[in-house]
This record gives structure tokens, sequence and C-alpha cells, in this order.
């Protein structure tokens, strides 16, 4: 398969809730960048978030991050800077790309920043074209036979991610793929 000569960035976020809303927020984030259908292990960035909000009781279940983990994590301001540094000129994946995405918002907003202006490529909707129903990221990942599980922390996941959206290009191609380019310039409140 032919890559073009775009970097792709895996993103996925964990956070306190489901609802950024509500005052739920991101405490962890990682980016896996692929070039040309590999990924480039020097280029990943992965840190714990602290928000300086409490964290729900169910989704201390779901990833494992206690308050007393993030205490000394950097703060949304600078994961906002690290993450639009990695924007520039790349196209971010995501696995559902509107919960990351508003959260991403929430956080610009509540630091004083407006909104990310990105290009990116949601798995989950190629998934829902492709087999007609959204498919999760862990069914997607044993179908193709990803080794790496998805374990709800933002690197795992965003590795899993990279992994999909590598097997959906090679199957399909640039020019299907790019079907599903999309422009986020942040969202209505």
């Amino acid at each position: 398969m032919i890559w073009d000569e775009n970097v792709y960035c895996a993103v996925d976020i964990e956070t306190t809730g489901i609802d950024p809303s509500a005052g739920d927020r991101i405490i962890e984030i990682a980016i896996i960048p692929v070039y040309k259908g590999k990924i480039v292990k020097e280029w990943i960035y992965s840190s714990l978030v602290n928000p300086k909000v409490g964290i729900q009781t169910y989704a201390q279940g779901v990833h494992k991050i206690s308050i007393k983990d993030i205490e000394q994590a950097p703060g949304l301001d600078e994961i906002l800077s690290i993450v639009r540094k990695y924007s520039k000129d790349t196209i971010f994946v995501f696995h559902n790309a509107r919960f990351d995405l508003t959260f991403l918002d929430y956080a610009a907003k509540e630091v004083g920043q407006l909104p990310l202006d990105i290009f990116y490529i949601d798995t989950l909707e190629i998934s829902q074209n492709v087999y007609g129903k959204r498919r999760k990221l862990e069914s997607l990942a044993v179908e193709m036979k990803i080794n790496h599980k998805v374990t709800h922390r933002a690197f795992d996941d965003a590795y899993v991610t990279a992994n999909v959206f590598i097997k959906f290009f090679e199957k399909f191609g640039w020019e299907i793929i790019h079907e599903f380019l999309r422009r986020w310039e942040g969202r209505e409140y």
C-alpha cells in the first residue's frame, strides 16, 4: 500500500467522567504518531493530567487512575500546548472523535484558549460505514489481530487506535480513507 506524506497522530484521552458540561475533565492523554504506515516511537507523547477536579468513582474503576496518581501531573494548559504542537501539519485519528474533541474544547475554554482547529479521521466513523454499525475498539482489535490490548488507559488505547487506522488505511487506501477526513473548529455549547 502506498502511503501519503501525512503524519497521522492517534490520540486518546481518559477523563474524570463522561460529561464535560458537568465538570468532568481530562486526566490522561496519549498521542501516537504514524508515518508511512509505521508508528514513530520516538515521537510518542503520553502523560497524566491534573485538571484540579475530583475523579468519579466509576471512572476510577474503568481506568484505575486516582487523585493521588495525578497530583504532580502537568495541568490542562501545558497539555493543550503540547496537543497544539502535535496538531501542526498532522491529521489526528480518534476512535469516537466527538468525545475526545469535546473534552479538549472544554479544556481550552477553561484555560482561556481558543478551541482546536484540526483535521481528523474517526475510526469509529469508518467502522460504521464498513460494518453498518459502530464497532468498539476492542472488537476491531480482535478482528484485526492486533496484539496490543485496550485497557482504557490513554497510551494503550491510542496505540490500538493507531494500529486499527493502519489496517484500515492498508485495506482501503488513501482515496477512501480521506473521504473520512473532517475538520474540527470547536463545538457550539
